[in-house]
């Protein structure tokens, strides 16, 4: 029962990484204090996922492993497709 757990966490981390991301894309169209705010707050995610990813246990292959897998495959062009 423990690995439902686990991927909750590790999604729970992807969703704080994202709102992360989504501070710093709107940061540079910010100004001042609103920011800095931005980007503070966009450290306080980056922290809490990596709070939660170091309070889950390990998996054999880590979410953020299987994703650049998956980047790294290589694509066929279409003129290499048979059909």
């Amino acid at each position: 029962m423990r690995q439902p757990r686990v991927k909750v966490s590790r999604s729970k981390a992807g969703q704080f990484r994202r709102r992360a991301q989504a501070c710093l894309i709107s940061a540079p169209a910010s100004v001042g204090e609103k920011r800095l705010e931005l980007i503070d707050m966009a450290q306080t995610w980056l922290r809490l996922a990596e709070e939660v990813e170091a309070a889950s246990p390990p998996t054999e292959v880590s979410e953020a492993q299987a994703v650049m897998q998956q980047q790294h495959q290589v694509q066929p062009k279409d003129n290499d497709k048979k059909g």
